[in-house]
């Protein structure tokens, strides 16, 4: 559902697409308001390649074709936040993939990082590493500056043998 736009950080009563569709899916798992026993951390993110650094203006890419980046074009070669926000307690656990500049935070308390920043700024880099380096040669598959969509859910609990954490954490790429 986040991949297909549905905003689950909204709290307006009249949107039951950001209210009660969550709350209701992870029902079994905990309650997911600012004191409860879960979070669900919501991530886009996308690797910076040339043609993301071209996407970014001409102080980022060269006059080549195809285009090529400059030493302007810092985080070239990684990948970068480009949203997040997290519904629940967020003091009960933090993302396995880093997490984007606390500047970057908006009036919605979401991080909406504008290309510019996502090229250049080393706190839009994140510790993901799951997907190879996608192309650039404009075949089928995975490119360069197409988003990749992370949710990481945690729940506290009694603990388990084997977990340390007192709780249960996935996470879901698409």
């Amino acid at each position: 559902m986040f991949c297909r736009g549905i905003d689950f950080s909204g709290t307006n009563p009249a949107d039951t697409s950001r209210v009660d569709i969550l709350p209701k899916l992870t029902q079994e798992l905990g309650t997911i308001t600012t004191s409860g026993t879960g979070v669900i951390i919501f991530s886009t993110l996308t690797y910076v390649g040339d043609s993301v650094c071209a996407m970014a203006g001409a102080a980022y890419h060269d006059t080549a074709t195809p285009p090529h980046h400059t030493a302007a074009c810092t985080n070239y070669g990684q990948f970068v936040f480009t949203q997040r926000y997290a519904v629940g307690n967020s003091g009960l656990r933090s993302s396995n993939f880093g997490a984007p500049d606390t500047a970057d935070l908006n009036s919605a308390k979401q991080y909406t990082i504008d290309i510019v920043k996502y090229v250049t700024h080393s706190t839009a880099v994140s510790t993901f590493n799951l997907l190879p380096v996608p192309l650039e040669d404009g075949t089928d598959g995975y490119q360069s500056g197409q988003p990749i969509y992370v949710v990481e859910a945690f729940f506290s609990g009694t603990g388990q043998v084997g977990y340390t954490q007192g709780g249960s954490y996935a996470y879901a790429i698409f």
